[in-house]
């Protein structure tokens, strides 16, 4: 069986059926944020978190991680992150937060282009609210030689709506039995855009290949 995660660096836990095959590049970008300003810190990605230049003063914070990745991300920095019960996204984070009493303000840190509901969500409840880019996402110049690596695989992981775009304008060949897995229902709606079907994973899951392989029954 073969399996490609096209996320776009390795996951922490590392399989032999699955191969990590990025579509995309994560580059650092130019970072001001005065962090005496903000209480309150969101971490949208794991990529946020590797990103981030300050990642070593935000002790005093409170800090929230969208989903496991990024709590784990942040654990290799000796933080223990608040995170949504099931919904790792930004609703459920939003959620979360709803949970308790929001005081301060809040930096939502990111990548160019990503979701800004959870910010809008703040400032439209009168609870203040800013973004920091830490990263931006870069295609490849060529993906003839990418294309190669996905001949005979079995599954592809989607955990981006930009691998998603990349891979069907790239690499797609119409593989009659390839199985397109994705790790949220919002990737599974964009795979479903290119009239593809697919099934949501537990990407966390103590055992991805066994959980991948229940997809099968």
């Amino acid at each position: 069986m073969k399996i490609i995660d096209t996320k776009p660096f390795p996951a922490s836990r590392e399989y032999d059926e699955i191969i990590n095959i990025p579509l995309y590049k994560i580059c650092k970008v130019k970072q001001i944020v005065n962090l005496s300003n903000y209480k309150n810190i969101i971490f949208q990605s794991p990529s946020a978190v590797i990103n981030f230049d300050q990642i070593n003063f935000i002790e005093e914070k409170r800090i929230i991680a969208m989903g496991p990745g990024t709590s784990n991300q942040l654990r290799k920095h000796g933080y223990v992150a608040e995170i949504p019960d099931t919904e790792y996204s930004s609703e459920g984070v939003i959620n979360l937060m709803n949970k308790s009493e929001v005081t301060g303000k809040t930096l939502v840190i990111k990548g160019e282009g990503g979701l800004s509901i959870i910010s809008e969500y703040l400032n439209s409840a009168s609870l203040t609210a800013d973004e920091l880019n830490t990263y931006n996402r870069q295609k490849f110049r060529s993906y003839s030689e990418i294309k190669k690596q996905f001949c005979n695989s079995d599954f592809v992981i989607f955990s981006s709506a930009l691998s998603v775009e990349i891979y069907f304008k790239h690499i797609h060949n119409d593989q009659e039995n390839l199985k397109f897995l994705a790790v949220s229902e919002r990737i599974q709606n964009v795979i479903e855009s290119y009239k593809k079907e697919s099934r949501v994973i537990d990407y966390f899951s103590d055992d991805l290949v066994n959980e991948i392989k229940l997809t099968l029954t």
